[in-house]
């Protein structure tokens, strides 16, 4: 098999140096998991998978470390291996810890960057996990590998599927990363994150102190903003010329700041980092966790703290391609790590999305299992009947009780913030 040469891009030498030595290293997988119902024929799903690792050299590329340098070898188009497990007849509880075993199961990327699992449950029923690893995936590409498996199924074994033209290989982007920053292109974005980020004082949420070489274990609670709210967040989206991402933040703002009492508020969330036109329908990390700092007053109404909130997205959006973790900036951090605080807006296919290929239903979910490797991290995903499910993951620093009342208080400013952005919070009694 012939094995091509490339540096890593900047993003993945920074999550390869940040997470190599941490102890919870399936937190780095990133699967794509659905319940296929129909007559699935296997042979098929095969040849789909196959052309699907074919078109995209991130899904046949590893990772290996050469002295202190990380490179990648991407590797030449082969059969993709596919794990068959029969497991006939299954109640939930069943299957749910199959899909937890494989999904907490670690991707080791210097052997191969996916793991393909196909569970046969009866004869119409299956469940199909691509499980990698986040060095060559993201959650963006976890969306176009779902498009494109599903017409290349669609298409069947001899026909050519309607597919978006890939711009440039994930190589081709480091490639072009490493230009900019050998020429000096990346210094102004560099800049203006210095000077933002400057002075940054992290959120004070109460946390516990543990060891830090020990494991630590992710829980999840779970919320759902009705549908008539989230309709509502997203009408004052359109009216202040935003998106929901920036008004869904300015509630975890609000409530970051009920908790704090600060004015200065800084959140880490991940940006796709996709502005070029190159890279839209590309698999790979392109993801940056960048700081999102904005300063608000107390007793502003909603709708002041989503302007505020719009100012601070769209700075970042315009110098997204640099990662806080390359600036010379000292938090002051009280021994807490800068993405212990995340705010995420999945805005992938939806659990429960359902698309249809050759008499076959794709249902999409999101594994209970699946871990974050972040502290606090508030992920919300639009559903198809107009909701919307909030998504709170934690680790064993906080409280469980703590955050369930976090999340609870969330969805309820929601309501409150929906109904009347212009009211003005009543200051607490003396």
């Amino acid at each position: 098999m012939g094995v091509r040469e490339v540096p890593a891009s900047i993003g993945q030498r920074l999550l390869w140096f940040l997470e190599h030595y941490r102890p919870d290293s399936a937190s780095l997988n990133c699967p794509v998991v659905c319940r296929l119902h129909g007559p699935l024929d296997v042979g098929e799903l095969q040849i789909a998978l196959d052309r699907l690792a074919a078109r995209h050299e991130a899904l046949r590329t590893t990772l290996v470390r050469q002295g202190r340098n990380l490179v990648q070898h991407v590797h030449d188009p082969a059969p993709v291996r596919v794990r068959h497990v029969d497991l006939p007849d299954p109640d939930e509880e069943t299957l749910g810890g199959a899909v937890a075993a494989e999904v907490r199961d670690n991707v080791d990327v210097s052997e191969w960057p996916v793991r393909v699992t196909l569970w046969r449950l009866g004869p119409d029923e299956h469940v199909l996990s691509v499980n990698m690893h986040h060095l060559v995936s993201d959650a963006w590409s976890c969306g176009i590998i779902v498009q494109d498996l599903i017409r290349l199924l669609e298409a069947g074994p001899d026909g050519e599927p309607d597919l978006t033209p890939i711009g440039w290989q994930y190589p081709e982007f480091a490639q072009w990363q490493h230009e900019l920053m050998t020429r000096g292109e990346l210094k102004p974005h560099q800049d203006y994150w210095t000077g933002q980020l400057t002075g940054l004082t992290l959120p004070d949420v109460p946390m516990r102190e543990l060891d830090p070489q020990a494991p630590r274990r992710s829980y999840l609670e779970a919320e759902t903003i009705d549908r008539e709210t989230f309709n509502r967040l997203r009408l004052l989206a359109r009216t202040e010329r935003t998106t929901l991402f920036t008004v869904m933040l300015s509630l975890y703002y609000l409530i970051l700041q009920r908790e704090t009492g600060s004015t200065d508020l800084a959140v880490a969330s991940l940006f796709a980092n996709r502005s070029r036109r190159e890279v839209q329908s590309t698999v790979g990390f392109f993801a940056n966790m960048l700081m999102l700092r904005t300063r608000i007053p107390l007793g502003a109404s909603f709708r002041e703290v989503v302007q505020a909130t719009r100012r601070t997205v769209v700075d970042a959006f315009l110098h997204e391609g640099i990662p806080y973790q390359m600036l010379p900036v000292r938090f002051q951090t009280n021994g807490r790590r800068a993405d212990d605080v995340v705010f995420q807006m999945l805005l992938t296919p939806p659990p429960g999305t359902k698309v249809t290929a050759r008499g076959v239903d794709f249902d999409l979910y999101v594994p209970e299992a699946l871990r974050s490797r972040f502290g606090l991290e508030l992920g919300l995903i639009p559903q198809p009947g107009g909701d919307c499910r909030a998504l709170l993951f934690y680790d064993d620093q906080f409280d469980p009780e703590w955050a369930r009342a976090f999340l609870t208080d969330y969805v309820a400013l929601a309501v409150r913030a929906a109904g009347a952005p212009d009211r003005r919070p009543q200051p607490d009694p003396v």
